[in-house]
């Protein structure tokens, strides 16, 4: 059984081996990854207290919610997800 845990997570004295059929973001080709302006307004939503979400695109046209203290605010695209990060103090 191969494991598969960075130095820190390794026990002392454990056992430590990789496989060569290890799956991260870096084993795909940049367009097969997930949408990296996505990912990013996700963690500037972080930063001010906020998460963002969006629509499974096999469900549609992609829309973007943000969400904080229960409450939802539908943002249609990209752009206005931009735009609402600037009204509540992020920048991308």
């Amino acid at each position: 059984m191969a494991i598969n845990t960075t130095p820190k997570e390794m026990a002392a004295g454990g056992l430590h081996t990789t496989t060569a059929t290890a799956i991260n973001d870096l084993d795909f080709p940049t367009n097969g990854r997930n949408d990296k302006a996505f990912s990013t307004l996700r963690a500037a939503y972080a930063m001010r207290g906020h998460t963002l979400h969006r629509s499974h695109p096999g469900d549609g046209a992609v829309a973007y919610y943000a969400t904080k203290w229960g409450m939802v605010k539908h943002l249609p695209d990209l752009d206005a997800a931009r735009e609402f990060l600037r009204q509540i103090g992020g920048a991308v």
